[in-house]
């Protein structure tokens, strides 16, 4: 507290002694470092504020507390024993409109003991002020005021839409938080009867949407199952009255409704089906799809089964069907069609993610061996290679079927596998590199036999490589046999078939690109040929964005391509030097001075006046 008494006073000294409101933010730039600073802002905040608010406002949001610091702890400075400074300070912020400092005052006015606002008082002080506003404006620069983060009670939200229906939305957002599943949902019946006298819909149907109890509402839609005969009047009030929320079983409810109506329903039971098999953490898939197989709704049975988080469901259900001999095989192929794709999914604006059910080696082994076309088209993503489960069968099936396209699509997961000695499933990733050394193996010995086919193979996994999963790149080289033979050990091989570099080089992940840089910049007849004819899309490496390391590597490429042909020489040459003007700091100029430098010794020709060798006492030597 002496610390304290002692700032107080230089802030004091220093509103006296300096009238110039910079200098003085300059002055107080400083102070502010000091840690009792903020524990202050009942003195300095109405103070600044009043002075001049243009100036200070910046400071004071900034270092704005209400707690202050002792020796040992932390202590909430009461609004009571500063009441009258504080308020005026209120009052000039409501006056200026300056609805972030109000919030920040109320805040500190009607705060809980020890954390947050007092939800009481917060809703007394709301009332207050609503009441006290006169027109539609006024209030809501009430709301806008109170709007932070507390919950209303029923009472407070009726009076506050008695008042004025255009409050709507902000009850809405303060309503009381449900819980997961159905704990502590109750409907506030009195506002919501009073939305619906006054025919605000919209209002009454989210307080159902957000508050009924499941108890409640699962009898409210076997009733209008029951009542609404028109198949599209009921499927829209069904919609109107969906539960909102998390972790809730709708699946009881929803079994009743296709129990009741059959395929009337089915709009609503289709668009909510999700939250109906229990979400992301629920499983309630298995009763609604034998309800869907018992009355032969085919399209119900599947998306039930692709929606739920059940992989061992999914995984019974496609095996249950292949060895079922009492259906046709075209049924039983329209069947598994039905059931293959993304599970859930997740989309932002630039980015996405998708869940789909993992298949098991031995019954994708099994699917491929009675309908390879299958595993070949939509059950492709269900038996691709992750870190935690490999395919060891599907692989040793589709080298025998001989199925190339297969074989290199796996391997184009096992080439990005790392082996480490610690971590999760760690049986199954010794079982994966295990794995990934026979393919390694496999493409080594098709390497020897015939170069051209294995740089068309080798291209073929490689370009198949997902963007950004190659996070540890040294420890794969050291650790990953298939990657060693693809990414550094085959150089020579890949010029065999020039469109394979030229994949490489077009490839999504930057290291396949990097190796396809680093295979054009051989020191071989065959690569600077070759990066001759690429140069349409190594010259674009000068200019876009790419990892040092990979930007080196195409320069190496390019300065190959100088060496193989003179007009290439002189198109490098200009980019080159334009790219030097680029602003990016982090540009290795230094390199790219270097690529001039080595297209300017390959070409002597090219060099300019002032790009000319001089060797100093040439003339004494030759006189």
């Amino acid at each position: 507290m002496a610390d304290s008494k002692r700032l107080r006073r230089t802030l004091e000294q220093l509103f006296e002694s300096q009238p110039d409101d910079q200098r003085l933010r300059d002055h107080l730039e400083g102070v502010a470092r000091d840690e009792h600073f903020p524990g202050l802002t009942w003195f300095w905040g109405p103070v600044l504020y009043k002075r001049n608010r243009a100036m200070f406002r910046g400071l004071i949001l900034n270092h704005f507390s209400d707690w202050e610091r002792s020796r040992r702890s932390w202590t909430r400075v009461k609004w009571s024993d500063h009441a009258t400074s504080l308020e005026a300070w209120l009052a000039a912020a409501r006056t200026n409109r300056d609805t972030q400092m109000v919030r920040r005052l109320l805040r500190w006015k009607h705060a809980a003991k020890n954390w947050g606002v007092d939800p009481k008082a917060w809703r007394e002080a709301l009332l207050q002020d609503y009441r006290a506003a006169e027109s539609a404006a006024a209030r809501a620069i009430v709301l806008d005021e109170y709007d932070d983060w507390f919950e209303l009670d029923e009472s407070t939200a009726l009076e506050l839409y008695e008042r004025d229906r255009a409050c709507s939305a902000f009850l809405l957002k303060h309503l009381p938080h449900t819980f997961w599943g159905n704990e502590k949902r109750k409907l506030w019946e009195r506002l919501s009867q009073a939305a619906l006298a006054t025919g605000d819909e919209k209002l009454h149907f989210e307080l159902y949407r957000r508050q009924v109890p499941l108890k409640r509402w699962r009898s409210d839609v076997a009733a209008l199952a029951r009542d609404i005969k028109d198949p599209e009047q009921l499927n829209e009030e069904l919609r109107r009255r969906h539960p909102a929320g998390y972790g809730m079983n709708l699946s009881d409810a929803f079994i009743e409704m296709l129990e009741a109506r059959g395929r009337d329903v089915m709009p609503y039971v289709r668009a909510h089906l999700k939250d109906a098999v229990g979400g992301w953490f629920g499983d309630s898939a298995k009763p609604i799809a034998k309800l869907a197989e018992r009355r032969g709704w085919w399209d119900l049975w599947a998306a039930a089964i692709r929606a739920s988080r059940n992989e061992k469901l999914f995984n019974a259900t496609v095996a249950e069907l292949l060895y079922d001999e009492l259906i046709a095989d075209s049924t039983r192929v329209n069947r598994l069609s039905a059931l293959a794709g993304v599970s859930r999914e997740w989309n932002w604006p630039g980015l996405g993610f998708v869940q789909l059910h993992a298949l098991k080696d031995e019954i994708a082994a099994e699917l491929f061996h009675r309908f390879p076309d299958l595993v070949r088209g939509p059950y492709k993503p269900h038996v691709t290679p992750t870190w935690w489960q490999g395919y060891p069968e599907l692989l040793k099936a589709a080298q025998q079927a001989g199925d190339e396209d297969l074989v290199d699509l796996l391997a184009s997961r096992y080439a990005t596998q790392v082996r480490y000695d610690y971590g999760y499933a760690r049986k199954e990733r010794d079982r994966m590199m295990e794995t990934a050394d026979s393919l390694g193996d496999y493409f080594a010995a098709i390497r020897d036999k015939d170069r051209a086919e294995f740089a068309r193979r080798a291209a073929n996994v490689l370009t198949r490589v997902p963007a950004y999963v190659l996070y540890n790149y040294d420890q794969l080289l050291r650790t990953n046999k298939l990657a060693r033979l693809l990414f550094v050990r085959s150089f020579e091989a890949y010029l065999s078939v020039p469109a394979a570099v030229r994949d490489l080089v077009e490839g999504s992940e930057v290291h396949v690109q990097m190796l396809g840089y680093r295979v054009l910049a051989q020191d071989d007849e065959r690569a600077r040929r070759l990066a001759v004819e690429t140069l349409d899309i190594l010259i674009g490496t000068l200019l876009r964005p790419l990892h040092r390391k990979t930007r080196l590597a195409a320069f190496g490429a390019l300065a190959n391509a100088a060496r193989g042909d003179q007009e290439a020489a002189k198109f490098i040459l200009r980019r080159a030097r334009e790219a030097l003007r680029l602003p990016d700091k982090r540009y290795p100029k230094e390199n790219l001075i270097g690529l001039i430098g080595q297209v300017l010794h390959a070409r002597p020709e090219l060099r300019g006046a002032g790009e000319q060798p001089v060797i100093y006492g040439l003339e004494e030597a030759v006189a």
